[in-house]
């Protein structure tokens, strides 16, 4: 964080503590914390952190936008990692809700958000939010977060490392309960999707792993994922790669991530299956 923004930090802190915890309560209350979001004009972004306010003046990529706007009537989204639901509330708003959302985050911080996202912009019939992890398997794991606040990222399942290779120290680490996709799917009846986007900071290739068999079948065409790769030929990326192909996807389009000039990189990769991507 630059200086000035650390000094207006302090100061913003020091105003708020002059008055007594009723009136901040009240304040709380009573403040407009809704603002339109820059990444999709008409949705409105609950705003209670500094990272929430960053989330919801971000914009995406054209490429990015292409995809979304790619998706059909009827069909149905998966948003994992979704945070306080950037791309849920995107595919909501331009598909006029003909699109279904399942959105699965499990920071009970930022889920919080993202309920109050769904509810403000009117999208509770169509937006289905999930607050269990994603994995290779079910059942109790241990997810670590780097912090607490609503709008933070970079959490982890299981071992506290990021997506670089580095450990850290959790600012706090819950039990949870997790499942694999296959799982959802075969024994808990929920729809197969038809577009999966997986950004989860790290642990990309277990949630894939609790996927083959869905990928193996037909009713996944696409799947937008956020790759980290830490050097050249990077094992786990390679290895994630081999799943794709090994159930019938090709790389489509890669977005590399801006200011990242050297290892690691950061990369969105759209893997297509039996589907045209509108703008290839």
């Amino acid at each position: 964080m630059a200086e000035k923004e650390r000094w207006r930090d302090a100061l913003a802190y020091q105003m708020i503590n002059i008055f007594g915890p009723t009136f901040k309560a009240r304040l709380m209350d009573k403040l407009p914390l809704y603002q339109e979001a820059a990444f999709c004009k008409g949705v409105q972004c609950y705003v209670s952190s500094v990272k929430e306010l960053r989330r919801s003046q971000r914009e995406f990529d054209d490429g990015m936008t292409d995809w979304l706007a790619s998706f059909q009537a009827g069909e149905v989204f998966y948003d994992i990692g979704a945070n306080v639901g950037m791309f849920s509330l995107t595919a909501a708003k331009i598909h006029n809700q003909q699109v279904k959302v399942y959105a699965f985050e499990p920071s009970f911080s930022t889920f919080a958000s993202l309920i109050k996202n769904i509810a403000a912009n009117g999208f509770g019939e169509v937006v289905f939010p999930f607050s269990f992890a994603l994995g290779a398997r079910g059942g109790i794991h241990s997810f670590n977060y780097t912090d607490l606040t609503p709008g933070a990222s970079v959490h982890t399942l299981d071992s506290a490392v990021n997506q670089t290779g580095q450990t850290f120290a959790p600012a706090f680490s819950q039990k949870v309960i997790a499942y694999s996709l296959d799982e959802l799917i075969e024994e808990h009846n929920f729809e197969a999707p038809t577009h999966v986007k997986i950004d989860v900071d790290g642990g990309e290739k277990e949630i894939v792993e609790g996927m083959k068999r869905l990928l193996a079948g037909s009713a996944v065409k696409s799947v937008m994922i956020e790759v980290t790769e830490t050097q050249a030929d990077d094992a786990r990326v390679r290895e994630l790669f081999d799943i794709f192909k090994s159930a019938g996807f090709v790389e489509t389009k890669r977005i590399q991530h801006a200011g990242f000039k050297t290892y690691p990189f950061v990369y969105d990769i759209l893997f297509t299956k039996d589907w045209k991507y509108p703008h290839e």
